[in-house]
């Protein structure tokens, strides 16, 4: 065995940054593709068997038939296609700019064509392994429609939050372009610490071609190689370590190129010199030489390449010479047809061998125009505020794909711009006249212009609901339903909406569609997971109940789920407050599991069918929110999923009605109707109960109570001064169990109601 001179182990590492001391999760994703579909790790297994026969053969082994093939092979330049889909929030951590992405490429195109500088800084034993895979990577120039682009697109989302696969959205056709997903973070979280990106292998996206391409979380696409080292999976290449089965530093293991010799791999430090794993490290190759089978024996170097890019070390610089030569062998195989990325073809219809192709983009293409509703400190879109011509919405311009020469805001409803309605930045407005309130922003480019319209609403301060008055919202089509404004921030399925269909009395109602009809392949990407929803209510004017006093926010509700288990019931209702005209939000209540089901659990969508489908829910508003004039109400909805199956929705439809604020129990909004205006609550009672009267006020009440046998064993006369009055029936007066009669007396008119206690 030839022995190498092997300089002591260096101690010496580098400083570690965030990126480099974490992880990619392109091992993990292919052990659940495997999982999925056993014919992932079959077509892996060929792909490394042929590779293992390359191998063998004469050319490949380093002497002067290796060095000529190599360079024969890498004379001819590969230009791959690209896609940049940036999944965002409009936070200024995930809405990456295109120069920060044409940075990326840049780099990219650096590192794939042994031009940068750091490769100086390569130890000896590896600088006659250096390989240039002469590959030039470029943002296409024109879309799947044969469109102009600037290679970049936008997908405003909640995904972005570690939505991974399922945040891959808008993908380009995977056998024409190499499609790269941004998102505010990774969300696949192990002992390893955080991910910063992951990339599908071809023998995973041959099966799973929806799925194919590069994610990465945003503050990571220019650090320390996190898309080169994800670009060579996309190739092909397995970390350095890949055999070993472990996370990186735990087991020797090797990654089926003969030129990265052993290692255990390293998080961020970088020991130049490591031959824990490969001291005397060698290879036998049969090959035929003129007719004769012939042996070489290869020395390669006695310590691992601590700086090759598929590493986790804080010094990755280089891919070795097989490296580049599996990379172009993937090239070359129909696998998941990454064959047809390099052919002139494909060059052609992607734009990319354009003979005027400029790196910095189109020049033809106007911008495509957009804007953000701003947040408020507390982190929630301020949507919905007052017409009180002093509250402020905010907008910001966040228009994209060309430069922008100019803009023009155009804000209805009487608004009253704080900055000029040219302004590219912020525009702060204060909004006059209640109701819905459109936006437009028109962007204007070298080669044109563009606009879009979103919408907010602006609250009327002096439409306040007394609860005395017996408001209930019954979503009916004459009443008051239009000043209940409904967001679906992310324009997609599961969403609010008023419904004529259905409801607790009559047809009515509002519903949240959460039953989630995605099927294989839309359900790989999408999810509900992470929505959010939000309905708002009116002012209520809650100045009558000081402190201490009692004031209920009460509704219906109808409900299912579609799981039989109760870990995965994760369905939320967030009910909050805000006494500030919608500055700030104060999360009241909390629902979830029973709160949100009355049937059970059922696999189709759901609808009520009749009141026994339906339950009550009171929640007790806070005294932080009581004699207040103007306390505005919202409900936020937020779906749960399975993670075992393609993050499924959980949920189902769920349906709210009859929606009142009122001292009075829980019950007195499902009895109330337009035809009857007498109900006991609570009923059945196991105390005092009350009789609730709505419409007669001005008039005296007389209210008598008799036992099964017709005795009386109660009566009260009360003066009714509100449109909503409440009158009790002592506890003491009702202390046996049983069933009672209530006669209730107003004016010209006698009702008589059915009372249990239990």
């Amino acid at each position: 065995m030839v022995k190498k001179s092997i300089l002591l182990l260096s101690a010496v590492a580098c400083l570690s940054s965030v990126a480099n001391a974490q992880k990619c999760a392109t091992d993990e994703m292919q052990r659940e593709y495997i999982k999925l579909n056993p014919k992932v790790a079959q077509t892996q297994q060929a792909l490394d068997l042929l590779w293992r026969g390359a191998l063998s053969s004469n050319s490949m082994i380093y002497d002067k038939r290796f060095d000529s093939t190599y360079a024969a092979e890498i004379a001819t330049k590969y230009y791959i296609p690209v896609v940049v889909h940036v999944v965002h929030d409009y936070n200024t951590s995930d809405y990456v700019s295109d120069a920060d992405i044409r940075k990326m490429i840049a780099d990219m195109n650096v590192k794939y064509n042994m031009a940068n500088a750091d490769l100086s800084n390569v130890i000896a034993p590896f600088k006659p392994y250096i390989g240039k895979a002469n590959f030039e990577f470029r943002l296409a120039w024109k879309d799947p429609e044969g469109n102009p682009t600037n290679g970049i697109t936008r997908h405003f989302s909640y995904l972005t939050y570690g939505g991974d696969d399922q945040a891959k959205l808008g993908q380009w056709a995977p056998d024409r372009y190499l499609n790269i997903w941004v998102e505010n973070r990774i969300g696949r979280a192990t002992a390893g610490g955080t991910i910063l990106a992951y990339a599908t292998l071809p023998s995973g996206a041959a099966q799973f071609p929806y799925s194919d391409g590069i994610i990465s979380g945003a503050p990571f696409i220019n650090q320390d190689n996190t898309i080169p080292h994800e670009a060579g999976h996309y190739f092909n290449l397995y970390h350095t370590w890949n055999s070993s089965q472990q996370q990186a530093g735990q087991a020797c293991g090797d990654d089926e190129v003969d030129d990265t010799p052993p290692t255990k791999g390293h998080f961020s430090t970088c020991p130049l010199y490591d031959s824990s794993c490969a001291q005397g490290y060698q290879m036998t190759y049969t090959y035929d030489s003129n007719g004769t089978l012939a042996k070489a024996i290869v020395d390669y170097p006695d310590t691992t390449n601590v700086q090759n890019i598929m590493d986790y070390s804080s010094c990755t610089n280089m891919f070795t010479k097989q490296q580049v030569l599996r990379m172009r062998a993937t090239l070359k195989s129909p696998t998941a047809n990454r064959n047809n990325l390099i052919t002139a073809a494909n060059g052609a219809i992607t734009g990319i061998m354009d003979a005027n192709y400029n790196v910095a983009g189109q020049s033809t293409i106007p911008p495509t125009a957009d804007f953000s509703i701003e947040k408020t400190v507390n982190g929630d879109r301020t949507v919905y505020m007052c017409a009180d011509g002093a509250t402020k919405f905010t907008f910001k311009n966040q228009s994209w794909n060309a430069p922008v020469t100019g803009v023009q805001w155009d804000i209805s409803n009487g608004a009253n711009p704080s900055n000029p309605t040219t302004a590219t930045g912020n525009v702060q407005v204060t909004i006059s006249n209640p109701g819905w309130v459109d936006v437009k922003l028109t962007a204007t480019g070298a080669a044109g212009a563009t606009d879009v319209t979103k919408k907010v609403y602006a609250a009327d301060p002096n439409y306040k609901l007394n609860p005395n008055d017996g408001y209930i919202q019954d979503f009916a089509q004459n009443g008051d339903r239009d000043k209940w404004p409904i967001f679906n921030y992310y324009n997609n399925d599961n969403k609010w909406e008023v419904t004529d269909n259905t409801g607790y009395y009559d047809k009515s109602c509002i519903v949240y569609h959460g039953y989630d009809a995605r099927t294989f392949p839309k359900n790989l990407i999408n999810t509900p997971g992470g929505d959010v929803d939000d309905f708002f209510t009116p002012a209520f004017d809650l100045s009558s109940f000081p402190s201490g006093s009692t004031c209920n926010l009460s509704y219906v509700y109808a409900g299912v789920y579609r799981t039989f288990n109760p870990d995965l019931m994760k369905d939320t209702l967030e009910v909050s407050y805000s006494t500030d005209c919608g500055n700030k939000w104060v999360l009241m209540k909390r629902l979830t599991k029973g709160d949100m089901s009355t049937k059970g659990t059922l696999q189709t969508p759901f609808a009520p069918l009749w009141q026994g489908d339906w339950a009550t829910q009171s929640i007790a508003i806070p005294d932080a929110a009581k004699s207040k004039d103007k306390v505005f109400f919202r409900f936020r909805y937020k779906p749960g999923v399975d993670a075992t199956m393609f993050e499924t929705g959980t949920g189902n439809n769920f349906y709210m009605d009859r929606i009142t604020v009122t001292p009075f129990a829980t019950g007195v909004n499902t009895i109330l109707n337009g035809e009857k205006s007498i109900a006991l609550a609570p009923n059945p009672t196991t105390g005092s109960s009350a009789v609730v009267i709505r419409g007669a006020q001005n008039t005296t009440a007389k209210i008598v109570v008799t036992d099964i046998t017709g005795k009386m064993v109660y009566s009260t006369q009360a003066e009714l001064k509100d449109k909503f009055s409440r009158v009790e029936i002592p506890s003491e007066a009702i202390s046996v169990k049983g069933i009672y009669m209530v006669q209730v007396i107003t004016g010209a008119q006698t009702q008589t109601e059915k009372l249990v206690v239990n």
